[in-house]
């Protein structure tokens, strides 16, 4: 069933039930309010009763006239009577009827009733060597009905008050949890994965912890989507992977048969013949690309050992030199030990392929900077340059295969370093340099503990 079906069923209950203690309170209200007059009233009528039996007893009827009005003084007394043991009025709040019988002998237990107009209360006056009379008093019911609708107003007033806050909490929990999960589940059912994430927006008056949960499932879907991209990188890179393996080995053999008949030929030619150069030269770097597409299909690069990434900078920077005298760019290496645990193999070219960009990107006479730290548990290289920065366009672009934005270039580079460097557990990433100029690149791998 469902919550609010639940919430329902519980409001008609507690209303049920309010309205059951309403009418037992009301009952017992007026069950107290009445059984408190007739108590009165029997000790009033049991007085008058007493007084009584010594004047008629001795014949002095009148001194009962005083005592009829006495107790007329008393609150809600309508009327007074004492009568003989033949049920003679011998004295009345009402002198017509003395001397009248009006009505039979009464119980010898005494009697109380209730009439329309009031309560009736008689008790009996026993006189040795005579006849029983008794004694009858009258209560107003008005003054007892008034004070029974005092109660049931500051009842009913309890229950308006009970009914309210009912209300209040009824609208609070409909506003604060009900309709933000009714948003909640809405939203999460128009989710599309084709859609991207999106946050959820919940009414403002939300719970506190309805916000948590939504919150909580952003954070879910979040990751969730991270996650599904991340495997769709991966499945995209492995079949690009197979493919390049596949063209790289289809073409490298008829390869080595233009590089073996260019060689046979090199005999019948003169040696400074431009024809056999460029053929020698485009063979080559053809050469280069195919082994860096092979090494892109492959991944791996060798065992991780102890190694220390600023050692591994310098090696870099050494492989590196060469073409950065042809460029006229100078290293700048600020290298503290960073001990790591890493395939120094992979590690190094892909530092040495972060140089190499760095000097590409830089003009001649300018520096490339190269520093390392250890930052907690991380160790950090960073490969700083002076060019001319990379568009904001291009940089989430910069880690696709086969995206380049120099002339000539085969777009693996980037792509074959972020991989030797997460397969390590680390991370390799592009910003914008501080200054108006150049870029800087971030690599991060776990520190080896000493």
């Amino acid at each position: 069933m469902p919550l609010g079906h639940k919430l329902i069923l519980f409001a008609l209950a507690l209303l049920a039930l309010l309205s059951s203690q309403w009418g037992v309170s009301i009952a017992r209200e007026r069950s107290l309010l009445m059984e408190e007059a007739q108590e009165r009233a029997a000790v009033l009528v049991r007085n008058m009763a007493e007084l009584a039996r010594e004047p008629i007893a001795s014949g002095r009827l009148g001194s009962l006239d005083s005592q009829i009005r006495s107790f007329l003084g008393e609150r809600d007394v309508s009327y007074a009577r004492i009568l003989d043991h033949r049920s003679r009025v011998l004295a009345a709040s009402e002198d017509r009827l003395v001397g009248w019988s009006i009505s039979g002998p009464p119980d010898a237990e005494g009697f109380l009733r209730w009439t329309h107009s009031g309560l009736v209360a008689r008790a009996p006056i026993r006189i040795p060597g005579q006849g029983d009379g008794y004694a009858e008093l009258g209560m107003d019911r008005g003054p007892l009905d008034a004070k029974i609708r005092r109660s049931l107003g500051i009842l009913a007033r309890f229950l308006a008050a009970e009914l309210a806050l009912f209300l209040a909490f009824m609208v609070l929990l409909y506003r604060q949890l009900f309709e933000p999960v009714r948003a909640l589940v809405a939203r999460l059912g128009q989710a599309r994965p084709e859609a991207g994430y999106e946050p959820i927006d919940l009414p403002r008056r939300a719970a506190p912890e309805i916000a948590r949960i939504a919150r909580a499932v952003d954070e879910l879907r979040m990751r969730a989507a991270e996650y599904q991209a991340e495997l769709v990188a991966e499945e995209r890179l492995a079949t690009i992977g197979r493919m390049a393996a596949d063209l790289a080995h289809e073409i490298r053999n008829p390869l080595e048969a233009i590089s073996g008949a260019v060689e046979a030929l090199a005999g019948a030619v003169p040696q400074d013949n431009e024809f056999t150069r460029v053929i020698r030269e485009e063979v080559r770097n053809l050469n280069e690309y195919l082994s860096g597409v092979l090494e892109f299909a492959r991944k791996g690069g060798g065992r991780p050992e102890p190694s220390d990434l600023a050692d591994l900078a310098r090696e870099a920077a050494a492989l590196a030199a060469p073409r950065a005298r042809e460029a006229d760019v100078r290293f700048d290496l600020r290298l503290a030990s960073c001990p790591c645990v890493v395939s120094r193999s992979a590690v190094k070219r892909a530092v040495l392929n972060l140089l190499l960009n760095a000097v590409e990107a830089s003009g001649p006479g300018q520096p490339v900077e190269a520093t390392t730290e250890r930052e907690g548990d991380v160790v950090v290289l960073r490969v700083r340059d002076r060019g001319s920065g990379v568009a904001t366009s291009d940089r989430t672009r910069l880690f696709e295969p086969y995206f380049t934005t120099k002339p000539g270039g085969t777009g693996l580079g980037l792509v074959l370093a972020r991989q030797a460097v997460e397969e390590h557990g680390g991370t390799l990433t592009l910003e914008p340099a501080d200054g108006d100029r150049g870029a800087l690149a971030v690599l991060r791998l776990p520190a080896r503990e000493e």
